[in-house]
């Protein structure tokens, strides 16, 4: 009976290709390029450079917005308001405590609202929205002088950059071509870097007030730099959208147009081919979050989007931060503005090398490079404070380098580069804010609980137990981590199903190429069975049977529930609980199978 209910994949095969040939025929999208290879990477265009600058404003922001308490905080909270001009003292230390730490509360309650507001109204549009609570914020906090009202000033902030945090990302990833991906999604982490170094020199430098022979911060023309950088961002209005958002949206004339002013030359066939991947795939433009795609599907993806970001916080990156003056002074570094520039200057330096190497070298050997050094790092300092005055200044700083290093060449910019390359383009909004928010409330956890380990455990203790996070890292990365670079997402997907078969079949997300064009004959399939010469093909079994009967199926189940139950697919499957054993995932299949096999023959 168990046999009987199997179906044989040539007859499957037969039955699906024509119709989903002619349901492909009535959505107006052909097979592109039928008997030809694979098309190659597209050359980038100029106008793809200026949109990712003009989008990479947003993380330009989120480093100066986060970063913006450094060098106010000797004006915001000096006693007394009478000796500093313009009113700039306004608060004492524990109301500036809180100011820079309720940034971190609005920033995920903003990353869960970028998901949405991306997801309904398109990447760019939802980016330049980004710049409404944020100027807001900055008008506020250059008006306002009472403790309460520029805290939630500050909490808006944070609100805006959680929103731009977790958009960012998705924009870059859908509008790079694959060649470029890496160097591309490294720049996030640059520009966050970027805006920590600018807001440090502005503020410094730039930006003061000399009253009685000292020289004070004036964070309120510090403000209306950031205000002008938010009305900068406006300009990504003026860019192309996400095409891969416009074919999911089912826009196939908007897809193709957007592609070709991010492409140089002829694009046709990755136009194509994109149109063709979301043929069976796509979302009504009034769908709502919950409708996009179920994220839950991708268990194992959303298990590692997690699990990096945490471990990306929990490396102690605010421990190193807050320490960083003490460090340099310990090494005879006395300018604390000169230690905290040059720091700032070094990570710009090494994420910008983590844009030219990200593409030469896989993700996980970066991943598994940088936690490696981080770990040591931290196991030095925690050994420099352990032994007291032992060991030399020049040790502490050396630890402190180390860290740094490995940081922004790694776990810095990588989980941000991550989530584009691990989930399909239907819930990269939705996965993106939940990683966005993890890395947003593990920093305020960090930050929270550093202080009180420290007088309860001692430094020695606290950056050793760091130390073994990071060494925890090193261990997720290597067991958990496929390699991404140079690889479709389907691809990724497939090593994961393999590893731990907790995700969606790879066929029914019909996001790319390789599984668009299965069902239709379409010579790009993912893997199919070895033809030897005077050697009949091997039967299809495992990962093969999989991806041939979801691919059969996944597209004629998908376009029949658009389409509203059309007579030819009815008569192509008159069977309702066959059709369903079908299109299930093979753990689905087996379980079904095993109970009609329980039931007793008539």
């Amino acid at each position: 009976m168990t046999e009987a209910l199997r179906p044989a994949a040539p007859v499957a095969d037969a039955r699906a290709a024509p119709l989903v040939k002619s349901v492909a025929e009535s959505l107006a999208v052909e097979d592109p390029h039928p008997g030809r290879a694979p098309p190659g990477p597209s050359a980038p265009s100029a106008l793809l450079f200026v949109a990712v600058a003009v989008c990479c404003i947003s993380p330009v922001l989120l480093g100066f917005t986060l970063c913006f308490t450094s060098p106010v905080q000797g004006t915001m909270t000096l006693p007394g308001s009478e000796a500093v001009p313009h009113n700039l003292a306004v608060m004492d230390k524990a109301e500036f405590s809180t100011f820079a730490s309720l940034l971190n509360i609005g920033a995920v309650v903003g990353a869960f609202a970028g998901a949405v507001v991306s997801d309904l109204v398109g990447r760019k549009k939802a980016l330049a929205l980004t710049s409404v609570p944020h100027i807001v914020s900055w008008v506020a906090i250059f008006v306002l002088a009472q403790p309460m009202t520029l805290t939630a000033a500050r909490l808006l902030g944070g609100f805006a950059i959680g929103m731009g945090s977790s958009i960012t990302p998705c924009y870059i990833g859908e509008v790079a071509p694959m060649q470029m991906r890496g160097a591309l999604g490294a720049a996030n982490h640059l520009c966050i870097t970027g805006g920590v170094l600018l807001v440090n020199v502005l503020g410094m430098y730039v930006t003061v007030v000399h009253h009685g022979g000292v020289s004070y911060c004036n964070w309120r023309q510090l403000a209306l730099c950031g205000l002008a950088m938010d009305v900068a961002l406006l300009s990504i209005l003026a860019m192309p959208e996400s095409p891969k958002w416009l074919a999911q949206r089912g826009d196939a004339a908007g897809a193709r147009a957007a592609l070709a002013h991010l492409r140089a030359g002829d694009c046709t066939a990755e136009q194509d081919a994109l149109v063709f991947a979301t043929a069976g795939k796509l979302v009504s433009p009034d769908s709502s979050f919950g409708d996009m795609g179920s994220l839950w599907d991708y268990k194992r993806s959303l298990a590692i989007a997690i699990g990096i970001f945490f471990f990306q916080q929990m490396s102690g990156v605010n421990a190193f931060t807050m320490y960083t003056n003490a460090i340099c002074r310990q090494a005879g570094v006395q300018n604390d503005s000169a230690a905290t520039i040059a720091v700032a200057i070094l990570q710009v330096v090494f994420t910008g090398i983590s844009c030219v190497i990200m593409d030469r070298h896989g993700r996980r050997t970066l991943l598994g490079m940088g936690s490696l050094m981080m770990c040591a790092a931290h196991f030095g300092l925690s050994a420099y404070y352990h032994v007291g005055g032992a060991l030399p200044p020049w040790f502490a700083l050396l630890s402190l380098g180390m860290f740094i290093v490995g940081f922004s060449l790694a776990v810095g910019p990588i989980p941000w580069l991550l989530m584009g390359e691990i989930f399909p383009t239907a819930v990269l909004g939705t996965a993106s804010s939940i990683g966005t928010a993890v890395n947003w409330g593990t920093s305020f956890f960090v930050t929270l609980t550093f202080e009180g380990l420290q007088d309860a455990l001692g430094r020695d203790v606290v950056f050793f137990c760091y130390g073994l996070v990071c060494f925890g890292c090193f261990v997720f990365v290597r067991s958990a981590l496929p390699e991404t670079r140079n690889r479709t997402v389907n691809e990724v997907l497939s090593d994961l199903m393999e590893a731990g078969g907790a995700v969606r079949s790879l066929a029914s997300s019909m996001h790319e190429p390789a599984f668009a064009g299965v069902a239709l004959g379409n010579p790009w399939p993912l893997a199919q069975p070895r033809k030897r010469s005077g050697v009949p093909a091997p039967p299809c079994r495992g990962r093969r049977l999989r991806q041939s009967t979801a691919s059969a199926y996944a597209p004629h189940n998908a376009l029949q529930a658009r389409l509203g139950q059309r007579p030819e697919i009815q008569a192509a499957c008159p069977s309702r609980r066959l059709r369903r054993c079908r299109a299930a995932p093979p753990r689905r299949k087996a379980i079904l199978r095993r109970r009609r096999s329980r039931r007793p023959e008539a």
